[in-house]
């Protein structure tokens, strides 16, 4: 038992697994080991299991307050914001003054995008418990929601100045930090604070690559001669917008080996032919299988190099190089459609939540859009399952949008950067189809919030010069601004 409470203080949570699971074999009413056994398995995001002790922590002692807070953060962590709403109602009955009480409730309404309502019961926890972290985090979050980054800066630097915060979590503020100062324009600041993304208390789906180097970081020009192996750790979409910094390293002549997503390795070949460009090699601890390299750098971290103002941004752009031959066969694919111009769409992202879908649209309000179908033909660019989304827009709006079965939109990468490079213009949410059809120099335009990748701006996309951003006010939809970019395609 005391092996695995050290394991806890240490966030070791999955070596504690092995031996609260004996306790708790032995006896199965120890409350104290079931909580703690339910709370690994949380950290270890294996949720169902964390669910189950829980609730039977719960049914034998129905007023455990740590148990309802952290079954809680477990039906969160399963997207059930309703059973998340009613256990958090539950916790502050029994304590009314428990600010991680509190917290899950705002994070709760929150999640059933009741906003206004979650910062209320934010700002009680934080009045309850004014040094609580979560809760200046998921505070601090809504602020930027609503623009007021100023707001957000003092909420994260006024944690940052208290006496009683760790090394962790100074590094896990910071990281957020970074973001209301990218997204007002503090560039130099939000990139300096970016660094801090690798902390391992960032909830699962913000949590970046955790490798593991023998190597130093290259962080400064100038060492040409050391081979510097530049590493992704992000999704595709991000990785191709910091991709467009690789072009600054291939013109000055860096001995680079580039290790990325297998699905992009021949479009770096052609398009960066000085560089080793390969797969990612890494054991499952996230150790290297080759060290054929002096230095190394995260491509997440090459902004912060090259990027560091707006007037940093090239004006000359070069382009993905697609694949000649797939640039045939998608031209064959489209030939049939003639007399018009070619429209690429994508309304939402391939995951779904109520929270997430306040960034995306809904097909059936892209009316205004539809309504130039004697101008476009319309191409369908939004992988998952789709289907019956773009089956009821067709016989809503009378009109036709082509797809092709036989295309992999989500994982057939090398086409799907053809297709788009022959397309007229792209129409896009704020998904990776806008940062591929940038990158390939397409007309794009782009409906979205605010974000951090504006860093600052809003008429203009730093990243691609072909993308022209539609910036929705921070209590409307997105699918509000269809109208205004109906009129500009």
């Amino acid at each position: 038992m005391l092996r695995s409470e050290a394991f806890l203080r240490l966030e070791e949570y999955s070596k504690a697994l092995p031996d609260l699971a004996k306790v708790v074999g032995i006896d199965n009413k120890n409350l104290g080991a079931l909580n703690n056994f339910a709370l690994a398995l949380l950290k270890c995001n294996k949720y169902t299991e964390s669910r189950d002790i829980f609730e039977y922590v719960i049914e034998i002692q129905p007023k455990n307050l740590d148990a309802r807070i952290n079954l809680c953060n477990v039906y969160q962590a399963l997207g059930a914001p309703e059973k998340a709403l009613k256990l958090a109602f539950s916790a502050i009955e029994i304590d009314l003054t428990s600010a991680p009480a509190f917290n899950n409730l705002g994070t709760a309404l929150g999640e059933l995008t009741m906003v206004d309502e979650a910062r209320q019961a934010y700002m009680t926890a934080l009045y309850l418990n004014p040094a609580y972290l979560p809760t200046i985090i998921n505070l601090a979050e809504i602020e930027s929601k609503f623009e007021n980054y100023s707001n957000a800066i003092s909420l994260y630097e006024d944690a940052l100045n208290t006496q009683k915060i760790t090394v962790n979590d100074k590094e896990l503020i910071k990281y957020y930090l970074s973001y209301p100062y990218l997204s007002s324009g503090r560039i130099q600041e939000g990139w300096t604070n970016y660094e801090y993304g690798f902390n391992t208390l960032l909830p699962k789906g913000a949590v970046r690559s955790k490798r593991k180097f023998i190597q130093k970081r290259w962080s400064q020009l100038g060492d040409k001669k050391s081979r510097i192996l530049i590493w992704t750790e992000q999704g595709v979409g991000d990785e191709i917008l910091f991709s467009s910094c690789l072009l600054d390293m291939h013109d000055l002549g860096y001995n680079v080996v580039l290790e990325c997503d297998i699905r992009m390795i021949n479009l770096y070949k052609r398009t960066y032919p000085k560089f080793d460009v390969r797969c990612e090699l890494f054991t499952p601890e996230g150790f290297h299988l080759l060290n054929d390299f002096d230095l190394h750098c995260p491509m997440g971290a090459l902004p912060g190099i090259f990027r560091n103002s707006i007037e940093a941004f090239p004006n000359i752009f070069q382009s993905m190089l697609v694949d000649e031959q797939l640039s045939l066969k998608a031209k064959e694919l489209l030939a049939p459609l003639q007399g018009k111009k070619l429209l690429g769409i994508c309304w939402r992202s391939g995951k779904l939540s109520l929270l997430r879908n306040l960034n995306y649209t809904s097909l059936l309000d892209w009316g205004p859009i539809f309504s130039k179908k004697d101008e476009y033909y319309f191409i369908n660019l939004q992988y998952g399952d789709c289907e019956h989304e773009l089956c009821e827009a067709e016989q809503k709006f009378g009109i036709k949008i082509h797809r092709w079965s036989e295309i992999d939109l989500k994982n057939d990468m090398e086409f799907i950067f053809a297709l788009i490079s022959n397309l007229n213009a792209v129409v896009t949410v704020g998904t990776a189809v806008s940062t591929m059809a940038g990158s390939v120099n397409v007309e794009t335009h782009i409906m979205m919030k605010n974000s951090w990748v504006l860093l600052g701006q809003k008429v203009i996309y730093p990243w691609f010069p072909k993308i022209k951003p539609y910036v929705a006010e921070p209590r409307s939809s997105v699918s509000e601004l269809i109208n205004i970019v109906a009129k500009n395609i």
